[in-house]
């Protein structure tokens, strides 16, 4: 984890980082990082349900939950892991981050879908994975 995080600062971006918080993004820390930079980083890490639960849930940093979505094993996430993970999202970017890198990928995506709509701690997941499908 101190490695990833080491890289997050390596490659931070300042000005991308004071934008996202004038537009006031929910996260503590914020490097700044753009999604090529983020999948360079995951290419060279191998999923882990142990390290992408480590970095969703360290939820003040926001290239830690971007991340984690991308490090998320698909064959071991359960229908009611995904409906938990969809209910965490923060913002839209990470509920599109989860939509396109998890769920959309999980052989009962089209079930998970109606269950994320029936539920409004998950209508930003559900919106993103909507679009995903679609």
């Amino acid at each position: 984890m101190q490695a990833i995080k080491h890289l997050f600062f390596t490659y931070r971006n300042g000005a991308v980082a004071d934008t996202l918080r004038r537009y006031g993004t929910p996260h503590k820390m914020i490097f700044g990082l753009d999604i090529p930079r983020l999948a360079e980083i995951a290419r060279g890490l191998t999923p882990s349900m142990e390290l992408a639960d480590r970095l969703w849930n360290d939820s003040d940093v926001r290239e830690s939950r971007l991340l984690a979505t991308y490090l998320f094993p698909i064959d071991e996430i359960t229908e009611e892991k995904a409906i938990r993970l969809a209910s965490e999202c923060r913002t839209q970017e990470e509920a599109d981050m989860l939509a396109f890198r998890l769920l959309k990928r999980l052989p009962c995506a089209a079930t998970l879908l109606t269950r994320l709509q029936s539920s409004p701690d998950c209508a930003r997941a559900a919106a993103a994975l909507a679009n995903h499908l679609a």
